[in-house]
């Protein structure tokens, strides 16, 4: 079975209409002005059109590009593909992302399965508090989703073995793509990638994987002729040569280099715009990259703003929401005052205290987020204040429950308490830690690792990601479990007919010391009693 052959094979196909359903973008129409609705009308025919398709000649749609303005007076370039070839971006996404996952270097977080931006500010300030490096590298790239170099980027796909022609060509198709501009005038895409393509951000994520490898070899991944028992050995008797110490922390296009000190950070400097210009035919924003000193400035990353200061003898990360951030969130609020103003209603309150949320939950990272929310605040009260009067005093339960000991002026609209931006406190980041899990899940049963990516795709799609015991559909691509009928050590192998679809939660049962008992009180099960408990 091809590659190809699971992109379209019929399971994968209604998943990802299934996703693309929930995804907010959905309702934006290309060029062709058509929506999810258009696509769930026919879903049938939709799905045999995807498959005859693939199967011939595929030809993507005109992407439609728009400007979307940016504060410092600039726009941003955003192409946007009809619905369809997002549908059909979405299929190979769903087959192609565990087939590269596994390539990519830890310390890149950006749109990637079970990582976000909060792993990633969580590894800067474990670069400043733990690993002590206070000097940084921003680099800017120039317009990189506009200046991809697509031969550059299939090159880097044939890497992967299991990707066959067919998929390359389709996928090239996909680059050469003609945009309509918003003037009306039509180019050929000779490089770059649309980005409001679903494939776009995996894509990115291909290229810039050899950057963040190649940092890693300068310092951490560098071969030495000693093996050393552990890490931070290996590390300490790095730190007695000449050789440059450098870390990278990437979310997409946005990184950062954290280097010991500033010939350090000079020398990466050069070098990093040297090598994505040669390897990869990226030129970088000289108005925009630079070196900061965190003992001195701030570093801007994912609208965070930090910086080292002394605490007790020891530098520590201090940080606070970026001014950037802090100007879109008050838009934003006022934006949403302006609304509960016009609407009174409990849903349009329920809006609000949604978005007030999300802000807290992705900004509570920022250790001064307090301070910082408290001057916003100030400014919001003040526009509450004017377009929906007085404060109230009373609470409703839902707001007693998530702010009990805070007393800020509250107002109600619709008998419904409106939430409070400044009612909050810092959260440490959590860092991303995937060994650990794959751990502790390794204590509990064994767990079949595939190292072919394929086999795991082909096995989910060959059995329509359906549980072979329960019968039922099994969501997403990692809440399945690979069960051997007969294990290795009793001579099994990891061939398709030795393999059984199973969901995630029979690791739980498998283990279990009394799932005979467990699967006797259910005649589902019984007739595979025998097979799953046979040497276990």
């Amino acid at each position: 079975m091809s590659l190809i052959d699971c992109i379209i094979d019929e399971s994968n196909i209604y998943q990802a209409i299934h996703t693309l359903k929930s995804n907010k973008g959905s309702k934006t129409p290309g060029v062709n002005g058509e929506t999810i609705s258009d696509i769930l009308k026919i879903e049938d025919e939709i799905v045999k059109r995807i498959k005859y398709d693939l199967k011939g000649r595929y030809t993507p749609g005109m992407v439609k590009r728009v400007e979307i303005p940016k504060e410092d007076g600039e726009f941003r370039p955003l192409g946007i593909p009809n619905i369809y070839d997002r549908l059909v971006q979405l299929c190979f996404k769903q087959i192609l992302e565990p087939i590269v996952e596994k390539s990519f270097y830890k310390n890149s977080f950006g749109f990637r399965p079970e990582r976000s931006t909060e792993h990633a500010i969580g590894t800067c300030y474990h670069m400043v508090n733990i690993t002590k490096l206070h000097f940084v590298v921003d680099i800017d790239i120039k317009g990189f989703f506009d200046n991809i170099n697509h031969k550059k980027l299939i090159k880097q796909l044939q890497r992967f073995k299991s990707i066959d022609k067919k998929t390359l060509s389709i996928v090239k198709r996909m680059l050469k793509v003609e945009t309509v501009l918003q003037n009306k005038d039509i180019i050929q895409s000779e490089k770059g990638t649309p980005q409001g393509g679903i494939l776009s951000p995996l894509l990115a994520n291909i290229v810039l994987n050899e950057l963040d490898w190649w940092i890693y070899k300068q310092w951490l991944g560098l071969k030495t002729k000693r093996e050393y028992s552990t890490l931070g050995n290996k590390e300490r008797a790095l730190r007695d040569t000449n050789l440059t110490e450098v870390r990278i922390v990437r979310y997409a296009d946005d990184f950062k280099l954290f280097c010991r000190d500033r010939g350090s950070a000079e020398k990466m400097f050069k070098l990093v715009k040297i090598f994505l210009k040669d390897r990869l035919k990226l030129e970088i924003s000289e108005k925009k990259s630079k070196i900061v000193n965190l003992r001195k400035e701030f570093s801007i990353f994912l609208g965070i703003k930090f910086k080292a200061v002394k605490n007790r003898k020891r530098l520590t990360v201090r940080s606070y929401v970026s001014d950037k951030a802090r100007k879109a969130i008050l838009n934003l609020i006022r934006q949403e005052i302006k609304e509960l103003q016009k609407r009174r209603t409990a849903l349009q309150v329920l809006k609000f205290n949604s978005v007030i949320l999300g802000i807290q939950n992705y900004y509570r990272i920022a250790t001064m987020v307090n301070m910082d929310f408290r001057k916003i605040g100030y400014i919001v009260n003040k526009s509450l204040m004017n377009r929906i009067g007085k404060p109230s005093g009373k609470e409703d339960n839902k707001y007693k429950l998530r702010y009990k000991g805070y007393n800020f002026q509250v107002w109600n609209v619709a008998e419904t308490t409106i939430f409070t931006l400044q009612a909050i406190k810092f959260k440490i980041p959590k860092l991303f830690s995937a060994k650990k899990k794959i751990q502790k899940e390794e204590k509990q049963i064994e767990i079949i690792e595939i190292e072919d990516p394929q086999i795991r795709a082909i096995l989910r799609l060959q059995r329509n990601s359906t549980c072979e015991v329960t019968g039922k559909y099994i969501a997403g691509n990692d809440n399945f479990y690979v069960h051997r009928l007969v294990p290795k050590e009793h001579g099994g192998s990891d061939d398709l007919e030795n393999l059984m679809l199973l969901d995630s939660s029979f690791k739980t049962l498998l283990k279990s010391e009394n799932r005979e008992d467990y699967y006797k009180d259910n005649e589902n099960y019984a007739k595979i009693l025998k097979t799953l408990s046979k040497y276990k």
